[in-house]
């Protein structure tokens, strides 16, 4: 992960970001995971937090200083509170999809998680292309009136 975070760096910021990559990426690991229990997830936040911390290294000073350590957490914290909204609206997506009657909940399900096209449902639904298209108009339309209701989007 040090490797690909360098290329992003200019050459001088290259040892003040290796100095907070030794320093932090445990802890930081360490928070993420506790959060996101998902050792992968866990990992890409802090890569991706680190990308953050090579675009601003002129606000760190000491790099073993408190307000350093409270500076990356404050980036880790919006980072983790993204995926987990992006995580708990997913899941509640899963959630409606299942919840639909037929045949919304199997167009979208072959669309989606099959990566089927009109044709293909159609064909295994036994209805016009057309008509699965119309279908799954209308069902992203109920998800998204849900999902409304349920205080995600606009």
């Amino acid at each position: 992960m040090l490797g690909s975070l360098m290329t992003y760096c200019k050459e001088e910021d290259g040892e003040t970001l290796e100095l907070l990559y030794r320093t932090y990426k445990n802890k930081m690991f360490y928070i993420a995971l506790k959060l996101l229990e998902d050792s992968s997830e866990a990992e890409n936040i802090v890569h991706d937090t680190f990308l953050i911390l090579s675009e601003h290294l002129e606000r760190i000073g000491d790099i073993k200083d408190k307000k350093t350590w409270n500076y990356i957490v404050t980036i880790l914290k919006n980072h983790l509170e993204e995926e987990i909204i992006i995580r708990e609206k997913q899941e509640l997506l899963i959630k409606l999809i299942m919840n639909l009657k037929y045949p919304y909940k199997e167009v979208l399900y072959l669309q989606y998680y099959n990566e089927l096209g009109s044709k293909e449902i159609g064909e295994i639904l036994s209805i016009k292309p057309d008509n699965v298209r119309k279908i799954a108009s209308r069902a992203r339309k109920i998800l998204k009136e849900k999902m409304i209701e349920m205080g995600y989007g606009r």
